[in-house]
């Protein structure tokens, strides 16, 4: 990686040559190949050449009418295009790296190129959770009413995951696209948190895995076909990593998986093949039991203000140097018909279940 080359060779005396923009290089451009979630959003950079912070992405609604007419004849009926408009805001990212001088002084190639690679790992990571809860809509809703003290519903679906449930309690198993939580034992108030995606919701845009606890191309192929019916177009899919063990051992996918290192060109981060015109992209941070499938070209937008920019600072009085790095940047969804969710796939703890 070339910016973490530049910090090769330096010594204690050179401390004074790793600039700020060294740094917010090296820590930018790790993120940049680190991320896959937020990669699925187009950049918009316009508030970068004006004042102020928000911004308004044009949503295009158009109603076209091809009609057969005789010769001499009008068409008689009009055809619109109107757009309406989605309010951006950014958002502030900060980090403060505090490096030891005495760390410094060992060999600094080592020592700075581990930080800045964490730093921005970590960045990639926090910017991924938040384009895919905006990409969602990811919403938190609870479940406090049981029948019988072991079954409780919601109509807050589809439910992406579980995200904590009261102490005592343990959960058997959960429909995730019913909404149904089932205990194991009864427990007086017992209460389970969870994330829904609103967006979906309101869409409708989700599939119901043909399998429980398994994630099949079936299930991709599905919800391609529910989004094609949107009158969209989707091109990538994301998934859970551990996922790919159940989905490439499907029978069905020799005839429809096509391995990366085959083609091996204009890869995205986490691309490790396509699925039938989908490319598939593995994710940590993507929940498990569920995939993401979306039309990149017409989502959204990642709205950067700043570009990831650092500031040096000394502190004799803790022999320490810190560098202060910020960014202004946000995600926006401008067409809802964009992006559907598979769910019910959740294998292991809290797994996925007819209920």
């Amino acid at each position: 990686m070339k910016e973490l080359a530049e910090l090769a060779g330096l010594g204690t005396a050179d401390i004074q040559a790793i600039t700020p923009k060294i740094i917010s290089k090296t820590v930018d451009s790790v993120s940049r190949r680190k991320a896959v979630v937020s990669q699925i959003f187009r950049e918009n950079r316009d508030l970068e050449k004006t004042k102020g912070r928000t911004i308004v992405l044009p949503n295009v609604t158009e109603s076209i009418t091809i009609e057969s007419v005789s010769e001499g004849s009008s068409v008689s009926t009009s055809s619109t295009i109107s757009y309406t408009g989605t309010t951006v805001e950014v958002s502030k990212f900060g980090i403060r790296l505090e490096i030891d001088n005495e760390a410094l002084e060992t060999p600094v190639r080592d020592v700075l190129k581990d930080f800045l690679y964490e730093a921005g790992r970590k960045l990639a990571e926090e910017l991924d959770l938040r384009a895919q809860t905006i990409a969602l809509d990811l919403k938190s809703g609870t479940i406090t009413s049981w029948t019988g003290g072991t079954l409780g519903s919601t109509t807050l679906t589809p439910i992406v995951s579980i995200s904590s449930v009261s102490p005592g309690a343990t959960i058997s198993a959960v429909d995730y696209y019913d909404g149904k939580v089932l205990l194991s034992s009864s427990v007086p108030a017992a209460t389970v948190t969870f994330l829904y995606s609103n967006r979906c919701k309101s869409s409708g845009l989700v599939v119901d895995a043909s399998e429980k606890s398994k994630l099949t191309t079936w299930d991709l192929l599905k919800l391609r076909s529910t989004l094609l019916a949107a009158t969209v177009n989707p091109d990538i899919v994301i998934v859970n990593s551990n996922e790919i063990t159940t989905l490439l051992y499907d029978p069905d996918v020799p005839t429809l998986f096509v391995n990366a290192k085959l083609y091996n060109k204009d890869l995205m981060n986490g691309e490790i093949g396509m699925v039938a015109d989908l490319k598939l992209l593995e994710s940590p941070l993507v929940p498990e039991g569920a995939a993401i499938m979306v039309d990149s070209s017409r989502l959204g937008y990642h709205v950067i203000k700043r570009d990831l920019e650092a500031r040096r600072e000394d502190k004799p009085e803790l022999d320490r140097t810190w560098y202060h790095l910020w960014t202004e940047r946000e995600f926006a969804v401008t067409d809802d018909n964009a992006i559907g969710i598979v769910v019910n796939a959740k294998a292991g703890s809290f797994s996925a279940s007819d209920l």
